[in-house]
């Protein structure tokens, strides 16, 4: 009995041992659970750290590469700039200076030999280069007033025609870039090839007198009138050469000058005929479909033929032209006095309608105009005028002018019917030929260039 309450003791304390036990592992279990718990957040604390500080990392590097990417487009684009303020400049001085086209050592062209790893000698096709050359560097002598300074000015003579040349650099002098453009010389009008009256149709009628251009339709053949078609049997108009254009006994282009005081041009007259009203000889050219499809197009662009949209273009290219190196004037009244102030011969464009006044002298024989007129045009009362006179519109002469060089007409256009004088002066049409009027420069297609030395 006692036995058995031995035993019976002993497994109550094993028992109790097991609970305990058991009690203890599930503590130390749980110990051991919230430690993993707390390495496994500081493992992925870490991680997330160090993925945010390789995006902070990259971020910053991305964020420097874009401000010198920046950076490098800002000093780029404002060397670009200066180079393209030099090319400007280069091309301005050309046009102010077109003898240069010619390249002339006296001018101050300096061939390139010795000097073609210099630049601008050591651009494609350099032959010569506007500049002067000390100890192997090439300074541009082009005259830029007011110049940028890190911009340069070049002009370079190549096979092709004359190139202009703008180098630019950064203000830093980090950024460089050049840029370049090849020009041809290019006449305005070609004088030579001009009779003294064009127009598409009209009537001649009146009494005047036409001096014939002496080689207009080639060496030794006259030109007095070139037309489409023209009614000619209306009143006392004649034509005759320059030694018949007589005053009594003198010849009046060898003995009356500008206009001056005693040069009366209305005393002079035809003292033997070409042509008259009743008796059309081939100085009156008459070529039907062989005549231009625009006397503008003809004058100014050597066009046989040209559409109403090339018309067009050439006609805001001539205006372009008398803006930059002439004049562009609303109407006439003021005319006289403008062009007086240019004391040069120039090409005026005028926007309106233009009638000059009572004895007006427009030009002189050594500084002749170009005078193109978009609306209508009256010249009359004794005015004069020397050079060319173009209308685009209505188109008359009247009451006794005097035109030393051409008239034409855009339109059909009964030019007179009265006392008109046009007379073919070639001193005219040779001070027409100077540079300073007749020449301008054309950009060569495709000469275009930039590009970083």
């Amino acid at each position: 009995m006692q036995q058995e309450q031995l035993l019976r003791q002993f497994a109550l304390e094993m028992k109790m041992r097991v609970k305990v036990s058991g009690v203890n592992n599930m503590l130390k279990y749980r110990t051991l659970l919230h430690q993993q718990r707390g390495a496994a957040a500081l493992l992925t604390s870490v991680i997330l750290l160090i993925g945010v500080t390789l995006v902070i990392i990259f971020s910053v590097r991305v964020g420097l590469l874009d401000q010198k990417i920046s950076g490098n487009e800002v000093r780029h684009k404002e060397a670009f700039a200066n180079a393209e303020a030099g090319l400007d400049q280069a091309a301005s001085f050309l046009r102010a200076n077109p003898q240069l086209h010619a390249g002339n050592v006296s001018d101050g062209w300096l061939a390139c030999t010795g000097l073609t790893s210099v630049f601008p000698c050591d651009l494609t096709g350099a032959n010569m280069v506007f500049a002067t050359a000390a100890s192997g560097a090439i300074t541009s002598t082009v005259n830029t007033p007011g110049a940028i300074a890190d911009a340069d000015a070049y002009l370079v003579k190549t096979a092709d025609g004359t190139m202009a040349v703008g180098q630019g650099a950064s203000a830093d002098g980090t950024g460089a870039a050049v840029a370049q453009v090849t020009y041809a010389k290019a006449s305005l009008l070609s004088p030579g090839e001009i009779p003294p009256l064009m127009i598409p149709s009209g009537t001649l009628s009146g009494n005047f007198n036409i001096i014939p251009n002496p080689n207009g339709g080639g060496p030794g053949v006259p030109i007095s009138v070139w037309a489409n078609t023209v009614t000619t049997g209306i009143g006392n108009w004649k034509t005759c050469d320059h030694g018949e254009y007589k005053d009594g006994t003198s010849v009046c282009m060898d003995t009356k000058g500008d206009g001056d005081s005693g040069d009366d041009w209305l005393a002079c007259s035809c003292d033997s005929e070409r042509s008259n009203s009743s008796n059309v000889t081939e100085d009156i050219v008459l070529s039907g479909t062989d005549f231009p499809t625009s006397p503008f197009a003809y004058v100014f662009g050597g066009a046989d033929s040209a559409t109403a949209a090339e018309v067009t273009t050439l006609k805001a290219e001539v205006k372009a032209r008398a803006q930059a190196t002439g004049l562009v004037l609303d109407d006439c009244d003021d005319l006289e006095a403008e062009f007086n102030s240019l004391n040069r011969p120039a090409l005026v464009w005028i926007t309106g309608d233009c009638s000059t006044g009572s004895g007006a002298t427009i030009g002189s024989r050594d500084r002749p105009i170009i005078l193109v007129i978009a609306g209508d045009l009256s010249i009359n009362a004794n005015s004069e005028v020397w050079g060319i006179v173009m209308g685009l519109a209505g188109f008359s002469l009247n009451g006794g002018p005097v035109i030393h060089g051409s008239a034409i007409s855009e339109t059909a256009a009964d030019l007179t019917n009265g006392t008109y004088y046009q007379v073919y002066d070639k001193n005219v049409f040779d001070n027409l030929q100077d540079d300073s009027v007749n020449t301008e420069i054309a950009k060569m297609a495709y000469s275009w260039r930039d590009f970083t030395p």
